[in-house]
C-alpha cells in the first residue's frame, strides 16, 4: 500500500503551473530521498505513464489522456454526485439539488427530495431565468467569465446602481463559497447553494439545499457546514484540486432583498429557489 501512496504522490506533484519537473524536484515533493525516487520514477518511465524530456525532466505521458477519457465517457456529473447528494439529503431531510448554466438559465439537472410533506417543488429539467436572485443562480453567476457575468446582469437590471450592487454581492458570493438566501424567489422559500468545481479550475455546477424558512433558518450554520463538506467532495471525485475558501465562524450575512422577504404564514408546497 506504501507503493501506491508513494506513486500516486508522484503523479499528484505535476500540474498545469508545474507541467515538468526534474527529480530533485519530485523528490523534494513528496518528501523521499533522491535514490528512492530515482527507482519508483524509473518505472513509471518503463511502464509508460512518466516520459524524460532532452533537459532531463520528467513529465505525464499521454497514458493520462487516454485514461481521463475513459473516465468521462463512463461517469456523468449526476454519477458522481448522486451518492454524495443522497446522504446530504439523509442528514438535512431537506430536497437538495443538483444545477448548472445553460445560456442566461439555470437547469436543475438533479433532485433529491425531502420525505417531509411541506417541501419545495424542485424537478430535473427545470429551467428557471437567471435574474441575480436566489442562492442558487447567484451562486452559478458567481462563477462565469467576468464578461459573461457582466452580460447576464445587465439582462437582470436596467438600472445602474441595481447592476454595481448585483457584482459586489456575486464577488462577495465567489469569495465565501456558499450562498444563503431567504425568500428572494419565493417567499417562505429559503436555500443555501455551494459551488462544484472540476479538474480545469472552473465551477459549472453547484449543489444546493432548498427548504421552508422556518425549517432552515435555525440550522442554517449546520447546513451551510454540511452542505460545503459535500460541495468538495463532489469537487475532488471530479478531479479538482482547488482550494476552496476556508469556513468562517459564522454565516454570511445574506443580502438586503434576503433580509427584506417575509415567510407566508401557510404554504404546502413551494417552488424550487
Amino acid at each position: 500500500m506504501r507503493g501506491v501512496q508513494r506513486t500516486v504522490a508522484i503523479f499528484e506533484c505535476f500540474s498545469p503551473q508545474r507541467p515538468s519537473l526534474t527529480l530533485q524536484e519530485i523528490a523534494n515533493s513528496i518528501g523521499l530521498a533522491k535514490s528512492t525516487t530515482f527507482r519508483i520514477v524509473q518505472s513509471l518511465e518503463r511502464m509508460g505513464y512518466l516520459i524524460r524530456l532532452e533537459d532531463q525532466k520528467y513529465c505525464l505521458s499521454f497514458r493520462f489522456t487516454r485514461l481521463a477519457g475513459s473516465v468521462m465517457s463512463t461517469l456523468s456529473i449526476r454519477q458522481v454526485a448522486r451518492p454524495t447528494m443522497l446522504e446530504l439529503a439523509r442528514q438535512t431531510n431537506e430536497t437538495v439539488t443538483l444545477n448548472m448554466m445553460s445560456g442566461r438559465d439555470r437547469i436543475c439537472i438533479e433532485v433529491i427530495d425531502t420525505p417531509s410533506p411541506l417541501m419545495s417543488m424542485a424537478r430535473q429539467g427545470q429551467s428557471v431565468a437567471l435574474t441575480g436572485k436566489g442562492a442558487t443562480g447567484k451562486m452559478l453567476m458567481a462563477h462565469v467569465a467576468p464578461k459573461a457575468m457582466e452580460r447576464i446582469v445587465a439582462q437582470a437590471t436596467k438600472i445602474p446602481e441595481k447592476r454595481a450592487e448585483m457584482m459586489t454581492e456575486l464577488a462577495r458570493v465567489r469569495k465565501a463559497g456558499y450562498c444563503v438566501s431567504h425568500g428572494e424567489r419565493v417567499l417562505g422559500l429559503s436555500a443555501i447553494a455551494a459551488p462544484i468545481w472540476e479538474s480545469d479550475g472552473s465551477a459549472p455546477y453547484c449543489i444546493s439545499i432548498t427548504a421552508p424558512t422556518v425549517r432552515l433558518k435555525p440550522r442554517i450554520d449546520e447546513f451551510v457546514k454540511t452542505l460545503v463538506k459535500s460541495s468538495r467532495d463532489i469537487s475532488r471525485r471530479l478531479g479538482s484540486d482547488v482550494e476552496m475558501p476556508a469556513m468562517r465562524s459564522e454565516v454570511a450575512k445574506p443580502s438586503k432583498a434576503t433580509r427584506d422577504a417575509r415567510a407566508p404564514r401557510r404554504a404546502r408546497s413551494l417552488v424550487h429557489s
